[in-house]
């Protein structure tokens, strides 16, 4: 895996996390599609495996159970799946656990008054752990390491870099906290799927993907929009320019609630310059592309999510927007 020598102080700077590919194989990673791994975890995991490697001769009682109790911990939280799921070295590693159990329960485990078993801590005078006893152990740990790295070669881990301002991990998993927390019932639930999508590609780079999903969470905004304003719940028109022109009907014709005219003219900017072309596969947005793309779509779902919420407040029916902002 890959290894950043900078201080441990400098860790805060680092603008990076790493994420785990699922490859083919791996059982335990059905349903996900990409899983954020803590990289501390492999460094404190080779930390407590090696120290079992790294002892020679009679290991002392005391020094022995600490040793073992902590590697048995470190490969059953492997076999778990921590820090990653694995597959082909599962076995060695359940038989890393089955070298050291009969050890620790001889030597480490004892009946209570009750009968109930439990940790027994050694003391100082009690018999150290042969070394061929021991060897027997770091043995099946050797054999487990040669799996475990041909394993490993084929599971790639990836630095996904910051975009821009945006923390990466909340460009994955929380896209749509960038939304005010008072209009969030103003936006619908389709809205901010597509928009959780759109900033999970925007993360990993799938730009043109990412415009994709804007698009689709600012359409599904306004399908909302038109629904209040003109009060026809469940009515779809054909397309961005049917809504916009029946809301600039809508606009001129009543008085207050109504669409704003900045609204709609940054709404038909944004179908000019962005969703009509995306739509054609041999346009193919490039980083700079999809931030713009990103940030106007975040400032048009803002904007018709307040003109929704304070028509609500001049008593508009909230049932035309959705079925969370009725609650």
């Amino acid at each position: 895996m890959p290894v950043n020598d900078r201080a441990a102080s400098d860790f805060s700077e680092i603008r990076k996390v790493v994420y785990l590919h699922p490859y083919k194989g791996s059982e335990s990673l059905r349903g996900a599609d990409v899983e954020r791994i803590n990289p501390y975890g492999f460094f404190d995991f080779g930390k407590e495996i090696g120290a079992v490697i790294e002892q020679e001769g009679e290991i002392p009682a005391p020094k022995a159970f600490w040793i073992l109790f902590q590697a048995r911990e470190a490969m059953t939280r492997l076999i778990s799946g921590k820090p990653i799921p694995i597959g082909i070295s599962k076995a060695k590693a359940q038989a890393v656990i089955d070298a050291i159990t009969p050890l620790f329960n001889d030597r480490f485990m004892a009946n209570d008054v009750d009968g109930k078993p439990g940790l027994r801590f050694p003391e100082p005078t009690d018999p150290p752990v042969p070394a061929w006893q021991w060897q027997w152990i770091a043995g099946s740990i050797k054999n487990f390491e040669a799996i475990f790295a041909e394993e490993m070669r084929e599971t790639a881990t990836y630095f996904v870099p910051r975009r821009g301002i945006y923390w990466t991990p909340a460009l994955v998993d929380n896209a749509d906290e960038t939304f005010p927390a008072d209009l969030l019932l103003f936006i619908p639930d389709k809205a901010k799927e597509d928009w959780k999508a759109a900033g999970r590609c925007l993360a990993f780079s799938l730009l043109s993907a990412s415009g994709f999903h804007v698009a689709r969470a600012v359409e599904a905004c306004l399908e909302a929009y038109y629904a209040l304003f003109s009060g026809k719940h469940g009515e779809t028109l054909h397309s961005w320019y049917d809504y916009i022109k029946a809301l600039k009907e809508i606009a001129k014709a009543q008085p207050t609630p109504c669409p704003l005219e900045k609204t709609l003219t940054e709404l038909d900017q944004m179908r000019e310059d962005y969703r009509n072309p995306i739509v054609h596969p041999r346009v193919r947005l490039n980083e700079a592309d999809a931030r713009m793309l990103f940030a106007n779509g975040e400032s048009l779902i803002i904007a018709m999510a307040q003109e929704i919420a304070q028509a609500a407040g001049k008593g508009v029916q909230l049932s035309l927007v959705s079925t969370e902002a009725a609650k």
